[in-house]
């Protein structure tokens, strides 16, 4: 066997690999996702009680720190099945040279009727698998998204108008970017915390730009599911400006 071809054998190996791993990714991310419910009650308001306002003011600061914990703890749950599936898939789409091409194949060896085999095999199999990727991928950051904004219409429907700093707070502490100045935060967090549903709907619209990238080649092989996958990213569209403007996502 040729070094071209051996090479060509160990990238398809790789790719194989990949896509394996990439579907058990997803298919724990729809189990996690399923499984975890975005919404919970709040127990002092399930209880309610006698206390004076004194009592009342401390009592509902704690239970609003209780519940920023639980929610808390529940989008890291969600945050890190969609990070390894996200990531997984993408691997797939921003394969270098293309996932499944062969870049080493000489002219004696196309001509040949084995090479010419593997060539279609190759080629069928990214034509069958590539665009089912990248609507997994769609799907995970979608539904990402949409169980992060179920978090914030059960805050709001619980808390009223303390909502909001409730939120931000909890956005901020998913939020990596360093910043100092209070209104960028406020305004930023909404696309760059792991916990707002506009960072993953920002994800979402980005993978625009991926698909229309040439290097990725993953044109050619949509065909018919462009116009999907365009209307796919159009709805990505306005839901993220719909999540990462303060005034809309906060009036429930």
């Amino acid at each position: 066997i040729s070094l071209p071809m051996a090479q060509n054998l160990r990238k398809e190996y790789i790719s194989i690999e990949m896509l394996l791993n990439a579907h058990t990714m997803y298919a724990q991310f729809l189990d996690v996702i399923a499984n975890t419910s975005p919404s919970h009650s709040s127990k002092s308001k399930m209880a309610g009680g006698t206390q004076n306002e004194f009592e009342k003011g401390i009592a509902d600061k704690m239970e609003r720190n209780a519940f920023r914990q639980k929610k808390s703890g529940l989008c890291k749950i969600i945050a890190k099945a969609a990070t390894r599936a996200s990531d997984a898939l993408m691997e797939i789409i921003s394969f270098s040279g293309g996932w499944l091409i062969d870049e080493n194949i000489s002219l004696s060896e196309e001509d040949t009727e084995e090479a010419q085999s593997r060539s279609h095999e190759m080629n069928a199999i990214r034509s069958t698998f590539l665009p089912k990727v990248v609507f997994m991928l769609h799907e995970v950051l979608d539904k990402t998204a949409s169980w992060l904004e179920q978090v914030v219409y059960d805050t709001l429907i619980q808390f009223g108008s303390g909502s909001e700093d409730m939120l931000l707070a909890l956005f901020s502490t998913f939020d990596e970017s360093d910043r100092s100045n209070d209104d960028d935060v406020t305004m930023d967090v909404l696309t760059t915390s792991l916990a707002a549903p506009g960072y993953w709907h920002s994800k979402a619209l980005s993978l625009a730009s991926v698909i229309g990238n040439d290097a990725n080649m993953i044109n050619q092989v949509l065909g018919s599911d462009m116009e999907r996958f365009q209307t796919s990213i159009a709805e990505s569209h306005v839901k993220l400006g719909r999540c990462s403007n303060r005034d809309s996502l906060f009036d429930r």
